[in-house]
């Protein structure tokens, strides 16, 4: 009897010792965790810096196509990857990023770049004095010839329909049944990504809200515990 009840003891251990440090010890961590507040110039109230209005339809897209099994949505700290130096973030991602999101989409490998900050944009001096809003993601040199104009909805939906003619050693798969084929009418529509003299090719509401959510992925504001460890100069280079 006594090498069962070891046995019982050591399972029981075990397992009370997994959900401790598993379960209980960061749930004490994060459970109070709270939305980093600033305070604007003459409001009455502190308005909370972090952007998390999303399309939840598109974000339905997202899982339901399983993106988030070839992309993460984690920035690492640049002392354990290169993450911050391709332009993936200007800094890491913490869990304060998540605080709105029931069930964060952080994946669990890299078949394609991170996602956290698809939509990150900043204002970048321009040689005349102007500023101009740039998307930041992705640290490109601005002679490649494969960096695009802009990473816009219409970007996304060539990217949907056939990511080879963009990137011709792409592992991502089309998503072609995210499109349908309308007549042109008056004229085509700026979104199409093929037409004849008859018909396009335009994206469905599925692949609109997609790209919608896609371009919401910001998380590169400064937050208390993540200071910036890029500026938007820096990552241009």
């Amino acid at each position: 009897m006594q090498k069962p009840s070891i046995l019982f003891t050591g399972i029981f251990g075990a397992f009370a010792i997994s959900v401790g440090a598993m379960v209980l010890i960061p749930h004490t961590q994060l459970a109070s965790l709270q939305p980093q507040v600033t305070w604007d110039e003459g409001a009455n109230s502190p308005s909370d810096i972090y952007p998390h209005e999303r399309s939840a339809t598109g974000r339905e897209v997202y899982v339901a196509e399983g993106c988030f099994y070839c992309h993460s949505q984690q920035v690492r700290d640049p002392q354990y990857g290169p993450d911050t130096e391709r332009g993936w973030g200007s800094r890491r991602t913490v869990a304060r990023d998540y605080i709105y999101e029931d069930v964060p989409l952080l994946g669990s490998q890299r078949l394609g770049p991170d996602f956290a900050n698809f939509g990150w944009t900043a204002k970048v001096a321009q040689k005349d004095g102007s500023e101009k809003t740039v998307s930041m993601w992705r640290n490109e040199h601005e002679d490649d010839s494969k960096k695009p104009a802009a990473r816009n909805e219409r970007w996304i939906y060539q990217h949907l329909y056939n990511p080879r003619t963009l990137f011709s050693d792409s592992k991502c798969p089309s998503y072609r049944y995210l499109f349908e084929t309308k007549e042109i009418g008056e004229k085509p529509s700026p979104n199409a990504v093929a037409h004849n003299a008859k018909f396009q090719i335009v994206p469905t509401h599925e692949a609109e809200r997609l790209a919608q959510y896609l371009l919401s992925l910001d998380r590169s504001h400064e937050l208390k515990e993540a200071p910036t460890a890029i500026k938007p100069k820096e990552a241009k280079k």
